[in-house]
């Protein structure tokens, strides 16, 4: 008998360490290759919700975080989020309608998606030492804050907030092997 599921990290904790955020896509891909297709699930959108509690949706796309962003998306549907999926969704739709898994191109798709024009995302990155602060300011006009909010207020309530959705989630995969 398996021991019971008291939190979904007991099912993502053997597979933690092994996913590759990095190295860019192919290494993800072979990282997770061997791993539970439920387990990448749970890792996304832990990593997801970790991200954006932190910093919002803009440091979830700075950092190598970024990459699980498709599979955030699907992870939210599947432990019973499907509204915190579209605000994801929606987020990662600003970087364009091909979601950008290598690190820069999403660094260029921020810039690109940016309603500034080049001469003034210039002037920014030219008076700004710090590079984060530099793509704050030339994305501040994208619904990021907006998005930030929404996807704070249902990760606390959707289908029980996030951690009930998630435990469940493992608990019944656990349950049903």
């Amino acid at each position: 008998m398996t021991k019971p599921i008291d939190s979904y990290w007991d099912l993502l904790d053997p597979y933690f360490e092994k996913v590759n955020i990095y190295d860019g896509p192919e290494k993800l891909a072979e990282s997770v290759a061997c791993i539970p297709s439920h387990a990448v699930l749970l890792y996304a959108v832990h990593m997801c919700q970790s991200e954006v509690c932190n910093g919002g949706f803009l440091q979830l796309f700075w950092n190598s975080t970024g990459i699980i962003v498709p599979d955030a998306i699907e992870g939210y549907r599947s432990i019973g989020m499907p509204e915190t999926a579209s605000v994801v969704e929606q987020a990662a739709l600003c970087l364009g309608t091909l979601y950008p898994r290598d690190r820069d191109d999403r660094w260029d798709a921020l810039l690109t998606s940016s309603p500034l024009s080049e001469d003034e995302i210039k002037v920014i990155f030219e008076a700004e030492e710090n590079l984060y602060i530099a793509f704050a300011k030339a994305t501040k006009a994208l619904p990021f804050d907006q998005l930030d909010r929404q996807f704070y207020k249902l990760l606390g309530a959707e289908n029980g907030g996030f951690e009930a959705a998630a435990t469940r989630y493992a608990h019944d995969l656990s349950t049903s092997e």
